[in-house]
């Protein structure tokens, strides 16, 4: 196991071991399962990038243990709160702890195996315009993101977005679409957009294809953007469930 590996499992058995003081109503404060498996998921993939030397430069004024305490922030949760968490499971419900740890290496899997994926996808599309993920799943990475993208293009002519997508029945977005368009601003920081088509996406939780076009002839319009999961403004505590995959930007071969 590496340095970095090392590091987080010392940091977790401090947390478990260390003693602090308990309260009869720990259970109010525990962090919720599901909250604890995406800190922990995100404590080990942290942890695991300070392996590189170039983002542990980034981070080189920080010991490791401040890194993950500023993980654990960004959940919005504090150390006190995980240490709390993580001395209930250890000690009232140990079967439960490994559970949730199982549950944490299979996120860690399918992140893998998304990274390999994505590799490889990278690699037969070497024409791909798009430099974004080219695989997303919600809300595991964003409850409510709409996937806003701006992509520079540099010559006129007809350029195709391809990707596959599933929203799913439980999906809560209003009217989930594409949208997208050609853009530029003037000097005046105004916007001008060419829109393409918008896509409806039905919640019936089936993969569909989709190949949207349109043929750009002004040379003063640089980039295309847009959001390939946009949806009506909706308020109240909600959630996306959807996935999209393989998504290429290409330009037609001129003859």
């Amino acid at each position: 196991m590496n340095k970095s590996g090392n590091a987080l499992i010392i940091f977790l058995i401090t947390i478990i071991l260390f003693p602090s003081c308990r309260s009869n109503n720990v259970k109010n404060i525990l962090i919720p399962e599901k909250d604890l498996v995406d800190l922990l998921t995100d404590l080990y993939l942290g942890d695991a990038l300070l392996v590189y030397p170039s983002i542990k430069t980034m981070f080189s004024t920080k010991d490791s243990t401040l890194n993950q305490i500023d993980v654990i922030t960004k959940h919005g949760f504090t150390k006190e709160r995980l240490d709390k968490t993580m001395h209930y499971y250890f000690d009232i419900k140990p079967k439960k702890l490994e559970n949730i740890f199982d549950q944490v290496l299979i996120r860690l899997s399918e992140k893998q195996a998304l990274i390999e994926k994505e590799i490889t996808f990278r690699n037969q599309n070497k024409n791909n315009l798009w430099n974004k993920n080219t695989f997303l799943n919600f809300p595991e990475m964003g409850s409510r993101d709409p996937v806003w993208f701006k992509i520079e293009v540099k010559d006129t002519g007809t350029y195709f977005i391809e990707f596959s997508a599933k929203i799913y029945r439980d999906d809560k977005s209003l009217n989930p679409r594409v949208t997208v368009f050609f853009w530029n601003s003037d000097s005046s920081k105004n916007e001008n957009r060419i829109l393409w088509d918008e896509v409806t996406l039905p919640k019936d939780s089936k993969n569909h294809s989709y190949s949207l076009s349109k043929r750009l002839t002004d040379t003063t319009f640089k980039y295309v953007g847009g959001w390939l999961l946009n949806s009506d403004t909706k308020k109240g505590n909600w959630q996306k469930h959807a996935s999209i995959e393989d998504i290429i930007l290409r330009k037609a071969e001129t003859k």
